[in-house]
């Protein structure tokens, strides 16, 4: 319980919902909070241009490419997600975020990225949680990738080390704070991994996590 209140996040929607209903509401409180959010420091007034009524979670595989006069497109796979926060059966608040994993090129190493795409809270339901739960899954699903990326990579017996970043286009102090809480869960529940793997990750190295305030 929260503020006397509980919430939920869903990655899409309630299960007694639909994208549909979650994002068309989410739309109105926007619009309803624009004028709040204008004259507000520590939030910024967002359209909800990144959410969808279709794909809350998607991805995508770009191979790497030989463009010739030594131009090269590294791999990437790309993981979409939008988290929606609830309060019994009304949203109250969403992210939308998404890891990239790119191969290594032109003497770069591959790399893990993260980024937030839009955080935003309902104005009555700001400071008592929901930020921090929306974070905390942010950082829980990126984990579960991490995992996917570990075993596949101890399969093909190749440890490899990885640039790793969290970041997002900050307008806010709020959103600067959610950037900060999402990295701290992140590395929490990265050292945690122990318990998974003797040693935590083996094949998923990386030097530290750069968060990346743009």
């Amino acid at each position: 319980m929260l503020g006397g209140r509980r919430y939920v996040v869903y990655c899409g929607h309630h299960e007694n919902s639909s994208s549909h209903a979650a994002v068309r509401l989410l739309r109105r409180k926007l619009r309803d909070a624009r004028d709040d959010d204008d004259a507000s420091h520590e939030a910024s007034p967002l359209s909800g241009q990144s959410l969808s009524v279709g794909d809350t979670a998607w991805s995508s595989v770009t191979q790497g490419e030989d463009c010739g006069d030594d131009e090269f497109v590294a791999g990437c796979a790309r993981f979409g997600y939008q988290l929606v926060a609830y309060s019994g059966r009304s949203p109250v608040g969403y992210c939308t975020f998404v890891v990239r994993v790119e191969d290594g090129s032109d003497g770069q190493a591959p790399s893990i990225e993260i980024e937030v795409l839009e955080i935003w809270v309902v104005p009555r339901h700001r400071g008592v949680g929901v930020g921090a739960s929306l974070a905390d899954a942010v950082a829980q699903l990126a984990v579960a990738g991490l995992v996917e990326l570990e075993i596949r990579l101890s399969r093909a017996g190749l440890p490899t080390l990885f640039s790793f970043a969290i970041g997002a286009d900050i307008h806010s102090s709020s959103g600067a704070h959610f950037l900060r809480t999402a990295t701290s869960f992140l590395r929490e529940k990265i050292d945690d991994l122990s318990v998974i793997f003797a040693g935590g990750l083996q094949h998923v190295l990386f030097d530290d996590i750069e968060l990346e305030l743009r």
